[in-house]
């Protein structure tokens, strides 16, 4: 038998405690939970990086969070048409994601901040995404649903010699794919911008240089241009940007020639649904539908398209969960009947 030496053991246990745990947060009227708020979590010191915190569906939260370890954060989707009680994971007040590498992923949110680097939002629902501090790499926004801007702006303060200071502002890179934007994508720098629904009343994009704009749908009500301050392959005064494949309702293919213009981009959507699905390419239209088929990849444009296509409701994948529950009022012979229907959001 062979001997385990003292070192060998203290490595065995050391391995056993760093493995990654799981966490339930949610309301203490519901059993089973580990904390009642995401802050408590990480005010915890069993709460280490690399673990996954699970929301209850009755977590509804008003206090601001902040995400101060590198965890992975899993909600219940942003779409309440899913079950009979109609209830998913909430936060009505801004979350802060406040160290490198976290993972946040089928959240219903409010405004959500970005300080540090490669932080993934997935899946997600929120009124608007902004950048906390200047951030040295990149952050990632896949596949949600986006009710207001997308601003990458950072400023600081520089000291000046006369002993005061003054305000410097940077842009930030992000990787933006298949999201649905109902306002204004701005202050970018080096990003991906691909396979998005941009939606606006005024010019959507503005600011952004040295970036690659593809595979996207640009809409807006306006007059106004769906692109400015920016530059294409046949502008050589602007800004180093990619503009290739996106369909536009509002833009002159003489400064972009590589993309496709229809004044009804509009109707190139199904139209109904919930979120994402209402912005699912319509297949039956008489004359075809220009959207499919003209992405970079040789795949769709549009959110649907793409490396992370958007999915229904933004259930967290492969997760099971119910969708109803019936628990009848009296007995058949001795027995309570009881009906389950549980799904699993496969894509």
């Amino acid at each position: 038998m062979k001997k385990i030496s003292l070192s060998m053991l203290t490595l065995l246990v050391a391995a056993i405690s760093t493995e990654a745990k799981d966490w339930k947060i949610g309301p203490s009227s519901v059993s089973g939970m580990d904390f009642a708020s995401i802050n408590a979590a990480m005010e915890s010191a069993e709460v280490n990086a690399g673990d996954v915190l699970y929301l209850d569906q009755y977590y509804n939260e008003s206090a601001e969070q902040t995400v101060s370890k590198s965890v992975t954060i899993i909600g219940t989707g942003y779409d309440t048409s899913f079950t009979d009680e109609r209830v998913v994971a909430v936060l009505t007040n801004s979350l802060l994601l406040k160290a490198d590498n976290i993972v946040i992923k089928s959240v219903r949110l409010q405004n959500v901040q970005f300080f540090n680097k490669e932080c993934i939002l997935d899946r997600c629902y929120a009124t608007g995404i902004t950048v906390g501090q200047v951030i040295e790499g990149m952050s990632h926004v896949y596949s949600c649903y986006i009710e207001g801007n997308l601003n990458g702006r950072a400023s600081y303060k520089v000291q000046t010699s006369s002993n005061t200071s003054t305000i410097k502002y940077v842009n930030s890179s992000f990787d933006i794919q298949n999201n649905i934007v109902s306002s204004y994508v701005v202050y970018l720098t080096n990003s991906i911008i691909n396979n998005n629904v941009l939606l606006c009343s005024n010019s959507n994009i503005s600011s952004v240089d040295n970036s690659q704009i593809t595979n996207n749908m640009i809409y807006t009500s306006t007059s106004s241009t769906n692109i400015y301050n920016l530059s294409s392959e046949v502008n050589s005064s602007g800004s180093g940007n990619t503009i290739e494949h996106n369909v536009f309702n509002k833009v002159s293919l003489s400064i972009f020639p590589s993309n496709k213009v229809i004044s009804t981009l509009l109707n190139l959507f199904v139209k109904s649904g919930n979120y994402s699905d209402y912005y699912k390419l319509n297949t039956e239209l008489a004359d075809g539908n220009i959207a499919i088929g003209y992405a970079t990849d040789g795949g769709d444009v549009g959110c649907h398209g793409g490396m992370f296509g958007c999915p229904s409701g933004g259930r967290p994948q492969y997760i099971p969960y119910f969708t109803k529950v019936t628990v009848g009022s009296r007995t058949e012979n001795g027995k309570l009947p009881v009906s389950v229907s549980i799904k699993i959001q496969d894509e």
